[in-house]
């Protein structure tokens, strides 16, 4: 190479011959290059050692000693040149290609290992030969067969579970309960309710209330028993209509243990007495002397003055007619009476006498049972000396179980009661007392046989609460519930003048700023009224708050004068069956004497904003709810052992509650339910018995609980108010306070 015809340089270098650069490198001594030899000189061998590799190919036959060839079993001497190497290595290869396209089962070079089958994958072939063992390429593609198989299955189980999982959320959603947007189980009614879709709950309560109803109009098991022990024809009674007994008519029912079973033997029975009397209809006295004569009378009880119990029976024959001519036979008319123990009685009568008599003939009854219904049977026979006429006639007797008289209630308290009457030593009395706005039975007492005078106190009654007494007699083994009796326990409730305690409970919702204002603005007036009518003696105030939210803490939780407010009077709760909702109970002030002026303090620090959020010297009102916790704030001030959330309350003194809301309480959750509203009146009572009267002002007055679509509205509010002998207002401008103040003493 020479340098080009150009004196210019390129990148900063000369252009100069290969001839004039030396190579300066180490000798290499397989194309004999030396260190000293000119480029030309080197690219000249390099060229050269190309073209014999290129002419050579792959003749050229390196040796090839000490490369490790076992893998490739080559027969006999290992190669130690390239080209054996390489046909070796063909031959494998080829082997290899073989067994992979179906050929791995062959032996000799190019054969798989064979690899022994685990038991799950072990197999018979078609010709019925247990496969242990395959080779390794058949070995993985079993696998892969099973593999894609698993997946196949999974794929499937993972369906199934998915499918399960909506049907287990759709059941946990609507059985425990129902929530969410899971909509409740819709039926369609066809005889307890209007024939449209309606929720099962729905339909559930209403059958609740026909099975009552039905219960009631057919009697409780044990009545219905004794009623099946009343009757005296058995089996083995004969029957009226032909000769045998009722055990051999169709449809008799040998054992009537059960109400059906005994209704269907009494239209056996009325079946044959039908026949019987259409047999004496079509038979008896139609022709001849006897069609002159009828046989008839009736019966009336006598009934004790002192006992009440039926001491005779009168029976009257006026509807007997026995023209002249006839007379008594030798063996007479005869009256027999039976009672539930199938004790008789009987006697014999003159008809022909007794059929004009008014006064009728009076069957004395010392022995029977005149508890229970009994049978009076009559056999007339007269004759006129030529013929003879008869005719017996059955009729039905009630029983009479004697109710006591002049029952009173004596000695009434706030929390008692003295039941007293007069009775009959042989009965027993069950007294129950029932409250009447609830009707339940909230004590009872069941005397022994051998008292007459009752005189029964009773205790742990509610103050200013109506009940009924009411008696259940059994005589005999009959029973009868007798006219209640009512009566009202005492007002435990302390004058005014004494001095009252206030409690001032405030829904706290955003929406009962008004009524907050009110307070702020004209709480003065109200403090007035207290004072003047407790008049020289003492009064207590008390303020506290009901609040709700999603926070562990209240919206006002900085607030300077929250957190000057004791431990005790800022309570927290997380609700049980929400985890994620909260319940805020403050004390804003409790109960010390003629404590006015502090009240309207506190009351003054309420419904303060901030345009600083979480401000301290904010107490913005609390979480934009309707439903407040006011019932569970309401247990905390009343219940006895609660704590005295707003303080102690006095004795000897008026109390009340006012409670100032625009909505239904929400308990121990977030929405008024049945459990609500018998929470609510388990504090009417806790009042009662404390004399603790309450007042509701707001909107709340008038939201309404229907239990469900059968039933009446409820106004829960106005219920517990007049209930404890307090009052209601939808308005809670603090004239109208005021004015129920005033009313209430």
């Amino acid at each position: 190479m020479i340098p080009t015809n150009s004196s210019a340089t390129t990148n900063g270098c000369n252009n100069i011959s290969s001839n004039c650069v030396i190579w300066q490198g180490p000798d290499i001594s397989c194309i004999n290059l030396c260190n000293g030899d000119t480029i030309s000189d080197i690219v000249a061998k390099l060229a050269q050692e190309l073209c014999d590799l290129i002419e050579d190919g792959v003749t050229s036959n390196p040796n090839l000693t000490g490369l490790d060839l076992s893998c490739l079993n080559i027969p006999g001497t290992t190669p130690t040149t390239l080209v054996p190497v390489l046909q070796a290595m063909v031959v494998q290869i080829c082997a290899n290609t073989s067994s992979l396209n179906g050929g791995g089962s062959g032996n000799g070079t190019g054969t798989l290992p064979v690899m022994d089958l685990p038991t799950c994958l072990q197999y018979t072939d078609l010709n019925g030969n247990p496969v242990t063992q395959l080779p390794l390429d058949l070995f993985a593609t079993l696998i892969a067969q099973k593999v894609c198989e698993n997946v196949n299955t999974i794929n499937g189980i993972n369906t199934t579970l998915s499918d399960v999982q909506t049907r287990l959320d759709i059941l946990e959603d609507c059985v425990l309960p129902c929530t969410g947007t899971t909509a409740e189980v819709q039926i369609i009614p066809t005889c307890v309710g209007p024939a449209t879709l309606t929720n099962v709950s729905v339909v559930l309560q209403a059958l609740e209330t026909r099975y009552c109803a039905l219960e009631t109009a057919i009697g409780l098991p044990a009545a219905i028993n004794l009623a099946l022990s009343q009757s005296f024809i058995q089996g083995g009674t004969p029957t009226l209509n032909g000769t045998g007994t009722y055990s051999g008519l169709s449809g008799w029912n040998l054992s009537d243990t059960n109400l059906a079973k005994n209704i269907q033997n009494a239209w056996v029975v009325i079946d044959d007495m039908y026949n019987a009397i259409q047999n004496i209809q079509n038979n008896c006295c139609s022709s001849g002397s006897c069609s002159a004569v009828t046989f008839g009378y009736t019966t009336s009880n006598v009934i004790s003055v002192t006992s009440g119990l039926i001491t005779d029976i009168n029976f009257n024959f006026q509807t007997s007619s026995v023209p002249a001519g006839w007379f008594n036979t030798n063996t007479f008319s005869q009256i027999s009476i039976t009672d539930g123990s199938t004790t008789v009685q009987q006697t014999n009568i003159d008809i022909i006498n007794l059929q004009t008599d008014p006064n009728g003939y009076t069957f004395n009854v010392p022995t029977l049972n005149t508890s229970v219904n009994m049978t009076a049977t009559v056999i007339f026979e007269v004759t006129n000396g030529t013929d003879t006429c008869n005719q017996t006639i059955t009729t039905s007797i009630p029983g009479v179980v004697p109710c006591p008289t002049s029952v009173s209630a004596n000695s009434i308290t706030g929390t008692g009661v003295t039941v007293s009457f007069l009775g009959d030593p042989t009965a027993t009395y069950k007294i129950d007392i029932i409250q009447t706005s609830t009707s339940a039975v909230v004590a009872t007492y069941t005397t022994t046989i051998g008292l007459s005078n009752i005189n029964q106190a009773f205790i742990g009654l509610a103050p200013n609460t109506a009940y009924t007494i009411e008696i259940e007699v059994t005589i005999g083994g009959a029973s009868q519930t007798c006219p209640t009796t009512s009566f009202s326990t005492l007002n435990v409730s302390s004058s005014c003048t004494a001095g009252m305690d206030v409690v001032f409970l405030l829904d706290y919702s955003q929406d009962m700023e008004p009524a907050v204002e009110q307070l702020k603005n004209n709480g003065s007036t109200i403090v007035s009224t207290i004072s003047t009518q407790v008049g020289a003696n003492d009064y207590q105030l008390a303020l506290v708050l009901a609040d709700r939210g999603f926070s562990s803490a209240p919206n006002y939780d900085n607030s300077n004068d929250y957190v000057a407010l004791p431990v005790g009077d800022r309570l927290i709760q997380l609700v049980t069956n929400f985890p994620t909702v909260y319940h805020y109970f403050t004390a804003m002030q409790t109960f010390s004497p003629n404590n006015g002026n502090a009240w309207q303090v506190q009351v003054n620090k309420l419904n303060v904003s901030s345009i600083i959020p979480n401000s301290p010297l904010a107490f913005p009102m609390g979480g934009n709810y309707s439903l407040m916790p006011t019932d569970v704030l309401l247990g905390y001030c009343v219940e006895t052992g609660a704590g005295d959330f707003a303080g102690s309350f006095r004795s000897g003194v008026a109390k009340v509650v006012i409670i100032i809301t625009d909505d239904l309480p929400c308990g121990n959750d977030t929405t008024f339910t049945a459990t609500d509203w018998t929470r609510l009146q388990a504090l009417e009572t806790e009042c009662n018995i404390r004399g603790i009267k309450l007042i509701v002002v707001g909107a709340g007055v008038n939201k309404v609980y229907s239990p469900n679509i059968f039933s009446p509205n409820i106004y829960p509010w106005r219920e517990v108010a007049t209930g404890t002998g307090g009052s209601y207002n939808a308005s809670y401008n603090a004239s109208m306070i005021n004015s129920l103040i005033n009313n209430l003493c």
